[in-house]
């Protein structure tokens, strides 16, 4: 089985979803390859621009701080259900586009998952700014990498993302099982249950 995973590395929803599909897979008898996409929620976002999630919200994207705090407190909330503790005021936004080759740079030395965790931990828990390339080459270390070549997997990003619009990705996280359409934002019970089917759900037709 093969599944593939769609997320961004700054959206908070999709750690959790780490998380749960983490969890899901501690509960599945079944050999399960797991492959990290790339999917940018803001491709265009600046990258000399260091503020925190907050200012974000307020000077990018026009939130109120009202609603900057409703929405950090609900996802801060799914966040410690699954054993997360986030520190989202101190997280700073950034363009995930290099983070993306980082984790394509894992995934060359097996290592995929843990270079997402790394980078979704060091966004949402601990205040590190990933779009900043001292920051990547110090997670690339550790997790026991060697310096990414500059420029390297341009390509591997460009085609999770040209994937995603393939198969219908409009929201992260979301998971495909089998090239089927994608699930967005699934539990833990829904991922036991798509991960443990062998018998493809027939609204969710095949994409290759």
């Amino acid at each position: 089985m093969v599944i593939e995973v769609f997320s961004d590395l700054v959206c908070p929803w999709c750690y959790i979803g780490k998380r749960r599909l983490d969890l899901a897979l501690a509960r599945v008898e079944r050999p399960v390859e797991v492959r990290w996409r790339a999917f940018q929620l803001d491709p265009d976002y600046p990258t000399d621009v260091r503020w925190t999630l907050p200012e974000a919200h307020l000077n990018r994207y026009g939130l109120s701080r009202a609603e900057n705090d409703r929405r950090l407190a609900m996802v801060t909330a799914a966040a410690a259900e699954v054993g997360l503790r986030y520190d989202l005021n101190r997280a700073v936004m950034a363009n995930t586009r290099d983070a993306h080759r980082l984790v394509h740079h894992g995934r060359a030395h097996g290592k995929d998952a843990q270079v997402a965790e790394l980078l979704m931990r060091a966004y949402a828990t601990e205040g590190r700014w990933i779009g900043d390339p001292t920051t990547l080459n110090e997670i690339a270390a550790e997790a026991g990498l060697p310096p990414m070549p500059p420029g390297a997997y341009e390509a591997e990003v460009e085609a999770d993302l040209a994937r995603a619009r393939r198969l219908g990705v409009r929201g992260v996280p979301s998971v495909v099982v089998n090239g089927a359409y994608p699930l967005v934002a699934p539990d833990v019970e829904q991922l036991v249950r798509a991960l443990g089917s062998d018998t493809p759900d027939p609204e969710r037709r095949r994409v290759p």
